[in-house]
């Protein structure tokens, strides 16, 4: 063994400590989502081929991409690994395992792996990311929170990183009901690292869930300044200053910050990865929200229409093809949403995994009640979405960005005349964990019309 550590205290495979260094820089990058993460584990690689750990890591942050152009790259990776058996080496063992599996489409299986690794190593802050998110793409909020809530009986204040650790309680315990140990976990995040755009993000879920929209506000723009090292998680914090906007009809200030911070083409972090998943969720997310509400959202759709028009074989995420076939319906594109169909149904019967059952299962009657939804054929978009709108949280997401789901449903059913459902679906909407449903826009003209 080297004999060299890493800043949470685990023992590293690395042949030299450039290469050592390097690889901590990286993984500390990764956990407090900044955008060089990839930078200090491409050195990492480069000083010491023979080191696995940068290179799962990297394989990791790719899958973790959700995009199909990323998986030569992962399978290359994955490729250049040589077998795992003890020391530390034992570590780079369950990463890789873990990351065969999600790689495969079986995201709960990676998790379990993870969650397996975690009970030996509670304090492997890593780990925990990486679970996190399959487990989040998996709709698994459950599983989150008592993962964070088993290890979080071993850290503590002093540990190295905590605030970090407390992030990704935050959101677990958000996701899955109690707003406020996330709230309470949340803002000691932020308090102990300032520049945590996730333990920001996780306070905004809480406050959006509970309706606290003034409080939404003051919170995201009092942290807005934290974040310029911050990776596209950036985007998406401002895409939740956005939904809290929503809810007072700053739709002028919206469809700004649209261009300014949630998506802007010149910015460095778009012009790196201009087909960044989650950015091209946010944008499509809070278009159709703005036009749901009745705003002229002009040629907006079409930033991102010929990016959405090339991953209609990309079916990493059925979430994502959803909200490709939003972007592609805005613009017209319906005989690539067609195509974008059949391959989710090539996709969904080639093999038995976590994302091809849900592409089949979910995925494919979204995109056709996206379809449906533009073409104003409203009943047909309640038919498609009604049976299968309690299984929605299988696709992955958040509660947040699960609604705009939610929100096509309730206008269909409005727009159809279905008033009688309207009640049900707005007791679904609370039942997620949304309060004072029939406060919100959109719900509350829908709350006066149901039977």
């Amino acid at each position: 063994m080297s004999g060299l550590l890493d800043y949470y205290g685990f023992e590293l495979s690395a042949g030299n400590r450039t290469a050592a260094e390097a690889y901590d820089k990286g993984a500390r990058s990764f956990v407090a989502w900044r955008a060089d993460a990839m930078d200090y584990l491409n050195a990492a690689i480069a000083a010491d081929e023979n080191f696995q750990l940068p290179i799962i890591l990297k394989a990791w942050i790719l899958h973790g991409g959700r995009a199909a152009r990323f998986q030569p790259i992962i399978e290359k990776l994955l490729g250049s690994l040589k077998p795992a058996v003890s020391g530390a080496q034992a570590r780079e063992g369950a990463l890789v395992d873990a990351l065969r599996a999600a790689h495969n489409g079986n995201l709960q299986t990676g998790a379990a792996i993870l969650e397996a690794y975690l009970i030996e190593q509670p304090m492997d802050l890593v780990a925990h990311r990486l679970l996190q998110f399959e487990l989040f793409w998996s709709g698994e909020s459950r599983w989150m929170r008592d993962v964070a809530e088993r290890a979080a009986l071993h850290w503590k204040e002093q540990s190295p990183d905590f605030g970090h650790f407390q992030a990704v309680r935050a959101f677990s315990n958000e996701e899955s009901g109690d707003y406020t140990l996330a709230e309470q976990a949340g803002r000691q995040a932020v308090e102990c690292e300032p520049n945590s755009a996730w333990g920001a993000h996780a306070i905004a879920h809480v406050l959006l869930m509970q309706g606290r929209v003034n409080e939404g506000i003051e919170w995201l723009e009092s942290l807005c300044r934290n974040w310029d090292d911050a990776n596209q998680i950036k985007h998406h914090c401002w895409w939740h200053l956005c939904l809290f906007l929503l809810e007072r009809g700053e739709h002028d200030r919206i469809l700004d910050l649209l261009e300014t911070q949630v998506r802007n083409p010149d910015s460095a972090l778009v012009r790196a990865v201009p087909d960044a998943t989650i950015d091209l969720q946010n944008v499509a997310a809070l278009l159709m929200r703005l036009e749901l509400r009745g705003v002229d959202v002009g040629d907006r759709w079409s930033t991102i229409a010929n990016i959405c028009s090339e991953r209609i074989d990309d079916h990493s995420n059925p979430f994502t093809s959803a909200h490709d076939a939003m972007v592609l319906a805005a613009v017209g594109e319906f005989s690539l949403i067609d195509k974008l169909l059949d391959n989710m149904r090539v996709y969904g019967s080639a093999k038995d995994s976590t994302v091809s059952n849900t592409t089949r299962g979910l995925g494919i009657p979204l995109v056709q009640a996206v379809r449906a939804h533009r073409k104003g054929q409203y009943a047909h978009v309640f038919d498609l979405i009604w049976p299968i709108r309690r299984g929605l949280h299988q696709i992955g997401g958040s509660h947040a960005q699960r609604d705009i789901f939610y929100q096509i449903l309730v206008h269909a059913a409005v727009q159809s005349n279905r008033r009688t459902q309207l009640s049900t679906l707005l007791d679904d909407i609370a039942g997620t964990g949304f309060e004072n449903v029939d406060e919100r826009t959109l719900y509350s003209d829908a709350a006066t019309l149901a039977v």
